[in-house]
């Protein structure tokens, strides 16, 4: 088990169902022209494949020691990436007006505590043929800015890559057998 900062816990311990202390966003997607029906099915398959995760992204907070919170983060070695990484589809017509009503309705509800604090969900959908991801993360685990600079950080400027990782993916495991070793994710 890891000591949990002091900040980590009080965005814990002031959590409540009106209040959730987790941060979302929202990004769109234009699919490539030659993307065939089932591309967002491929796509999901494709990611899940990365099971090598960050260990933030297995982090979830250990038993409370009492009422007034949370002191450690434990590591969730059994990580359900099906459970953390969903797919969804808008009902009809598609328009941003559903895709709004469904993110809103996803973004309302508390992250489990028996898990590690993060979800995203893959929606497909829209009307002009575009799709979504939304994630949430909680605040213990990740600020905004920091969730919008790892995002970033495993996106491409290339509209035609198509070996971007998914955001809880590990950097491979380095081959040398130098003092470092593999890097500490």
């Amino acid at each position: 088990m890891t000591l949990m900062p002091i900040t980590d816990s009080v965005f814990l311990a002031i959590e409540t169902r009106e209040h959730p202390m987790h941060v979302g966003g929202l990004e769109l997607f234009t699919p490539p022209a030659d993307a065939a029906p089932d591309h967002l099915r491929e796509v999901r398959a494709g990611l899940l494949r990365h099971t090598r995760t960050r260990r933030v992204f297995r982090r979830r907070p250990a038993n409370p020691v009492s009422t007034r919170g949370y002191l450690s983060w434990a590591e969730d070695s059994e990580l359900d990436l099906d459970y953390h990484f969903r797919h969804s589809a808008l009902p009809g017509p598609g328009r941003v007006r559903e895709l709004l009503e469904l993110t809103s309705r996803l973004h309302s509800t508390p992250l489990d505590r028996h898990r590690p604090l993060w979800e995203i969900h893959l929606i497909e959908g829209l009307e002009d043929g575009r799709f979504a991801l939304y994630s949430k993360i909680h605040h213990a685990l990740m600020d905004g800015v920091s969730a919008l600079r790892h995002l970033r950080s495993v996106l491409s400027d290339d509209p035609s890559a198509r070996d971007c990782p998914p955001p809880w993916s590990a950097p491979p495991p380095t081959g040398g057998g130098g003092r470092g070793g593999a890097p500490r994710t």
